[in-house]
């Protein structure tokens, strides 16, 4: 089984802050360690995922002390995603974990997400802290709406994955892509429009992404790996997602589901997405579609 192991590229320069990812991922690396890997007992992983949890919430208080202490201007951004890790996907993993008496898929997807969770925070979100990486949002303009979601989706794509992604140009659901996988997130305004984003990208990217993210050599996707994936993918395209809205947080994550191909091409049967993006991985491609969705109760795009 693989393991998420701590990385100097994972340093954002601020000794405390450094200090605590570093201690979360060896956290993380030993629960894989014990349950997953050597099926230790329940009580071995209860005991790591509290301590993980308990770590976790003095973490963010600690950070969120240092940014107000030198005035970081995305400060209630930043400790708004802390809140919904702790208020929601936590307790959410835990209602999983208990209520499964731990079994394996649950514990995978703790560790998956919490690693995934921690990546994309770190490099999208800690780094901005320090000014390695954007905090801004920039809004959406007539015309201009395509240039934008690109700027926000490569920029972090090339820090967590490498200088090697570029974006291509417009992509159309005709667009061959080698051994795609699809990946639908709707958000939505409470009581109002949403957005729709489809990720199509092939396995073998995947894979590699999966092992720069836990930092060894992937040759077929496990269910932790997925999870992880998934979790960098919400973080991604949330900031995406916030760029059709001057609230960072007001776009909730209300759907998350790997599509078959056959679902994938019946949903754009009748019309393209509204922006298709196409990128370059090295030798490899991946595309984003986008769709600004009606009220709910409505159903197709808003034109």
């Amino acid at each position: 089984m693989q393991q998420i192991h701590w990385q100097d590229r994972f340093k954002i320069g601020v000794e405390i802050v450094d200090q605590a990812h570093r201690k979360l991922f060896t956290i993380v690396e030993k629960i894989t360690e014990l349950y997953v890997e050597q099926h230790q007992s329940k009580f071995a992983c209860v005991e790591g995922i509290k301590y993980f949890k308990a770590y976790a919430l003095k973490h963010f208080a600690e950070e969120e002390a240092y940014m107000r202490e030198t005035g970081y201007p995305g400060y209630l951004a930043h400790k708004r995603l802390h809140d919904r890790m702790r208020r929601e996907t936590l307790p959410s993993l835990e209602r999983e974990l208990y209520a499964t008496d731990f079994s394996t898929e649950a514990v995978q997807r703790f560790i998956g997400v919490c690693t995934g969770w921690l990546t994309g925070h770190i490099m999208i979100e800690d780094r901005a802290i320090t000014g390695m990486a954007s905090s801004e949002f920039p809004t959406l303009k007539p015309g201009d709406e395509m240039s934008v979601i690109r700027t926000v989706i490569v920029y972090p794509l090339q820090e967590m994955f490498g200088r090697g992604i570029r974006f291509i140009g417009k992509y159309t659901p005709e667009d061959m892509i080698r051994d795609a996988m699809y990946y639908e997130l709707t958000y939505r305004v409470p009581q109002g429009t949403g957005l729709r984003f489809v990720l199509v990208i092939g396995e073998q990217l995947l894979l590699h992404a999966a092992g720069l993210m836990f930092g060894t050599e992937f040759y077929a996707m496990n269910d932790m790996a997925c999870f992880a994936i998934r979790e960098i993918a919400q973080s991604l395209i949330q900031r995406a997602a916030a760029c059709f809205e001057q609230d960072s947080g007001a776009y909730q994550l209300e759907r998350d589901r790997f599509l078959d191909a056959g679902e994938y091409h019946q949903m754009f049967q009748e019309h393209a997405p509204q922006y298709g993006l196409l990128f370059a991985a090295e030798q490899e491609c991946f595309a984003l579609c986008v769709d600004q969705l009606s009220p709910q109760g409505q159903t197709g795009p808003i034109s």
